[in-house]
């Protein structure tokens, strides 16, 4: 600004009053155009969501990594990346999502929600390729984290899907069965449904194998 003023031979007195006028506005503006920017991509991502959604996991990894490739700023990257992952769950190459999630777990998130999706999509990961110690360490530090969205119609189904990890590995069958049967009836998107389906199936063959002597 110094570099104006002196160019334009502007009186100090002038140019420090104009200066105070105009440097608010100039900052307005550039947060107005920040958050016209990341409400171009909710939108976009909202449209993409629907292929994940309506069973079309590979397309929808697809058209988040175009977002990707062409989204600006940390935290909206950060976002896109969490999506991703959500994807490779999806489709089950689990050690993709580990590694995207792996990396943003520990950094600051825009918002708890965002956060709290990082961490219980890394802690599912972490159950489905077999390290439990991983996901029983996610699982326990972040009970405060979980709690505040396990009700939440969005979230709370994905969330029963780690409670229902969690009891299975602390070979808590019988509660892990009541709360299955409970969530199937309470949360009935597809994908949920899917992987209910999918938990109920490995719940059966552990109780099995826990009932034969020896």
């Amino acid at each position: 600004m110094l570099i104006v003023q002196k160019g334009f031979q502007i009186d100090e007195e002038v140019f420090m009053h104009t200066y105070w006028i105009i440097a608010p506005a100039i900052v307005i503006g550039a947060v107005l155009v920040n958050v016209l920017y990341n409400i171009s991509y909710q939108r976009k991502m909202r449209r993409i969501v629907t292929l994940l959604d309506t069973g079309h996991p590979k397309e929808y990894i697809a058209e988040v990594d175009k977002l990707l490739h062409t989204a600006r700023g940390q935290s909206l990257r950060n976002i896109l990346k969490i999506n991703l992952a959500a994807g490779y769950i999806e489709i089950k190459q689990y050690e993709k999502s580990i590694s995207l999630l792996e990396n943003l777990a520990g950094r600051q998130l825009p918002g708890s929600a965002v956060k709290m999706v990082c961490r219980l999509d890394l802690c599912m990961s972490y159950f489905y390729v077999g390290q439990y110690e991983k996901a029983m360490s996610l699982y326990n530090g972040n009970q405060k984290l979980f709690g505040q969205y396990r009700n939440d119609k969005t979230y709370g189904g994905h969330i029963a899907v780690a409670d229902i990890l969690a009891l299975m590995r602390n070979g808590q069958y019988d509660q892990a069965e009541k709360l299955l049967d409970t969530a199937q009836r309470f949360w009935e998107e597809p994908r949920l449904q899917n992987a209910f389906q999918e938990i109920g199936k490995s719940l059966i063959d552990m109780k099995t194998e826990n009932r034969q002597p020896g």
